[in-house]
C-alpha cells in the first residue's frame, strides 16, 4: 500500500510540473513533449525555419526529428532538413488521391525568377559557418539589366521592375532589407536546399537562352500550411 501511495504521488508531480511525463520521466506514446511540439507547429506555419531565426524550433527539430517526421507523414508531408545550412522545411508528398494539405502560391515573374537565381549563385559556395551573405540593390540593377533588352532605357519602368522582384523575394522571406542599410538585402540560406542544383541549372540554361520565365520555379520554396 505504501509503495502504490508513492508511486501514485510520484506521477501526479510529474503531470502538475506541465511536462506530461510519467513517475519515471517517459512521455506517453501517443503525445510528442513541448519541445518537440513547438518545433512542428512552427514548421507547419512557416515557409521554413532557420537555426539563426527559430533557435528554439530548430533545437526541438533536431532531437525529436523522428517523431516529427511520422507525424509530418500522417499529413502526407515530408520533412526536408538541411543540417549543412541549418534549414528545414516541408513538401507534400507527391502521393496520388490524398488530401492536400500545402497550397502552391502563383509562379514567380521573370524578374523574380532571374533575382532567385542570383541569390541561389551568390550561395552556391557558402555554408552555415560563413558570415550571412548579402547583395546590393546595384548589384541585382545590373544582374536583371543584362535580361532586360531594350526597356532598360527606361529608367522608370527599370526602377519599378527592380523594386518588384526585391519585393516578391522578400514576401517570400528569401531575400529581406539588412537593418542598417536600405539598399543591401540579407540573402536566406534557405535558398540552397529549396532550389536544388538541377533545378538551378535548368533555370539558368532556360534564361540564357532566352526561354522566358518558367510556369513554376522558386514556389516549390513558397509552399504555405493553409
Amino acid at each position: 500500500m505504501t509503495d502504490t501511495l508513492e508511486q501514485d504521488q510520484m506521477s501526479s508531480e510529474g503531470v502538475e510540473d506541465g511536462t506530461g511525463a510519467d513517475a519515471f520521466g517517459d512521455h506517453p506514446s501517443d503525445a510528442l513533449p513541448r519541445e518537440a511540439r513547438t518545433a512542428l507547429v512552427t514548421l507547419l506555419t512557416s515557409r521554413f525555419i532557420t537555426r539563426a531565426k527559430q533557435p528554439d524550433a530548430w533545437r526541438g527539430l533536431l532531437d525529436h526529428e523522428d517523431d516529427i517526421r511520422a507525424r509530418l507523414d500522417e499529413l502526407f508531408l515530408t520533412l526536408h532538413l538541411d543540417r549543412e545550412h541549418e534549414v528545414a522545411f516541408k513538401r507534400q508528398n507527391g502521393e496520388d488521391g490524398v488530401p492536400v494539405l500545402l497550397r502552391r502560391e502563383k509562379p514567380l515573374s521573370r524578374d523574380a525568377s532571374l533575382l532567385l537565381v542570383l541569390l541561389r549563385q551568390e550561395h552556391a559556395y557558402t555554408d552555415a559557418q560563413d558570415e550571412p551573405v548579402t547583395v546590393s540593390r546595384d548589384h541585382i540593377a545590373e544582374f536583371l539589366g543584362r535580361f532586360q533588352g531594350d526597356s532598360a532605357h527606361d529608367e522608370v519602368r527599370v526602377d519599378r521592375r527592380i523594386r518588384a522582384a526585391i519585393a516578391a523575394l522578400d514576401r517570400l522571406e528569401l531575400l529581406t532589407p539588412a537593418p542598417d542599410d536600405p539598399d543591401l538585402f540579407l540573402v536566406s540560406p534557405a535558398v540552397v536546399p529549396l532550389i536544388g542544383t538541377a533545378e538551378l541549372l535548368h533555370l539558368e540554361r532556360m534564361f540564357l537562352e532566352g526561354a522566358g520565365a518558367p510556369s513554376e520555379t522558386a514556389t516549390a520554396a513558397e509552399e504555405d500550411a493553409e
